[in-house]
């Protein structure tokens, strides 16, 4: 079993939060990335941050049972619509 889920110590919901974070983490750096010019500090750290994120996002969202998918899609179409 993957690293990430150690159901010792590890709700279901606080899974669901961790993936949620490191969504928004990406989201700011794609945001810093547009906003940004080439050269600004912000879009250089954004740039290099935002594979280990996606990456972190992929192991933990393969971790996660159907439940714990179906609420994070359940967030994630909130943040995405309280974002537009």
């Amino acid at each position: 079993m993957s690293s990430i889920r150690n159901t010792a110590t590890t709700q279901p919901c606080a899974l669901v939060a961790q993936a949620l974070a490191i969504y928004r983490s990406i989201a700011a750096c794609h945001a810093h990335i547009a906003n940004n010019s080439s050269s600004s500090a912000n879009a250089l750290t954004a740039a290099l941050m935002l594979p280990c994120y996606q990456s972190s996002f992929r192991e933990l969202a393969l971790a996660l049972t159907l439940e714990e998918e179906r609420e994070l899609r359940y967030a994630l179409d909130e943040f995405r619509n309280s974002a537009a």
